[in-house]
């Protein structure tokens, strides 16, 4: 008898867990042992969601550990849990662990269950699924745009899964990591573009079945925002045509997150301290890891290691930027027959034509230069607290 044809599929897909990453940076040996746990529980959840969701498979799109710090303990620990899973995971070499000479990929004794794909082995197909997979990942630890010519066709009468770890419609030419466009994509003919490499979850390309779960774990504060991963449904809908449908799932042990604390009105380090904790009672103490930015024109010095110090038992991996600026009255500076005048008044006269023509970026740009200015002028030096807005604030959806 031929096997019945399955009309629906489920499946999960993650990307870029970055299993035993340094968390460097800090000098903080106990936040990077807590974070890297992070990544271990996060993981582990996927693959409990995975059996507590009965999907068909896993795709794992790139990064899954840092190939320059997984240890042989870290490659036991994550075949052990896959090899616990009834169903395939189909795992794609990512620019952090690529397919190289010395690759756990290759070295490794897999659990018959994964499937690891290369340039040997671009491609998977699932008989008793009807689904067929083609995977285009790294095998150094930068790549050009892939040959997408040499990317099998789709296989009639089957779901067929497209896996990238790269750059969709972005221009990195001087970083190419696998750059490709959603017209280069759209005319493979697959039915789903399962992406890694970005670590904020995206939905709304250009290729509209296209889909970027992010990284499970958010691994900075360049990574706002709910993580965890997707499970997607593929129905067939007629004799060619597929519906989608993804759901997100959120995992993350933890949320890192920016708040804007306005200075100017601050009396004193005391009410700096009052509003401090307005701002963070909305917090979740046990998930949130806060970075808090002091804005505004005060002539108030304030302590940011005393601001703090009180809240670090509920937030003992808070962090305090101080982006304040000094109180300088510049019309009347500009007034002066001196140099602090000349260059004043040049620098209204610019951010007047900024504010003319609606260039935001370039008003940044001069509003700063203008406090540092005048700052070296009085002071002869630049005692720099802040960067003039300069300092560019993540945005939701954002990848990294």
């Amino acid at each position: 008898m031929m096997p019945m044809a399955t009309d629906r599929i489920r499946f999960l897909h993650c990307a870029d867990i970055h299993l035993d990453a340094p968390f460097g940076g800090r000098g903080l040996k106990d936040y990077s042992e807590m974070r890297r746990n992070d990544l271990w529980t996060t993981f582990e959840s996927i693959i409990r969601l995975a059996e507590e969701e009965r999907v068909d498979f896993i795709l794992v799109c790139g990064d899954l550990y840092e190939h320059d710090y997984a240890s042989r303990a870290t490659i036991q620990r994550i075949a052990g849990l896959f090899e616990r899973l009834t169903v395939p995971v189909v795992v794609l070499p990512g620019n952090h662990d690529p397919y190289a000479a010395n690759s756990w990929y290759k070295t490794w004794n897999w659990p018959d269950n994964v499937v690891i794909l290369n340039p040997d082995k671009p491609s998977v197909r699932f008989d008793s699924l009807d689904t067929f997979i083609h995977g285009v990942g790294f095998s150094a630890f930068r790549q050009d745009a892939p040959d997408l010519s040499a990317v099998s066709r789709p296989v009639a009468n089957c779901f067929n899964i497209f896996m990238l770890h790269g750059t969709l419609d972005m221009n990195f030419s001087k970083s190419p990591f696998n750059p490709v466009t959603s017209e280069d994509l759209a005319g493979l003919g697959y039915d789903y573009y399962a992406l890694g490499h970005f670590h904020n979850r995206k939905t709304d390309f250009l290729l509209k079945n296209a889909a970027n779960p992010g990284s499970p774990e958010p691994l900075g504060f360049d990574e706002t925002g709910d993580h965890g991963v997707f499970l997607v449904t593929l129905r067939k809908d007629g004799p060619v045509r597929k519906t989608l449908e993804i759901r997100e799932v959120n995992l993350a042990q933890k949320r890192y997150v920016w708040l804007s604390l306005d200075m100017e009105a601050a009396a004193s380090q005391e009410e700096a301290g009052t509003r401090l904790g307005e701002l963070l009672g909305s917090l979740d103490p046990g998930r949130d890891l806060p970075r808090v930015v002091l804005t505004g024109r005060t002539p108030l010095t304030v302590d940011c290691e005393a601001l703090k110090k009180q809240w670090l038992d509920d937030f003992p991996w808070l962090q305090i930027l101080d982006e304040t600026r000094e109180c300088y009255d510049y019309e009347a500076i500009s007034r002066e027959e001196n140099l602090k005048g000349a260059f004043t008044r040049e620098m209204l006269q610019r951010l007047k034509e900024c504010e003319e023509s609606g260039d935001e970026e370039q008003a940044m740009i001069l509003s700063a230069a203008l406090d540092l200015g005048i700052e070296a002028l009085e002071k002869g030096r630049i005692d720099a607290r802040f960067d003039g807005g300069l300092f560019k604030r993540p945005r939701t959806g954002e990848g990294c």
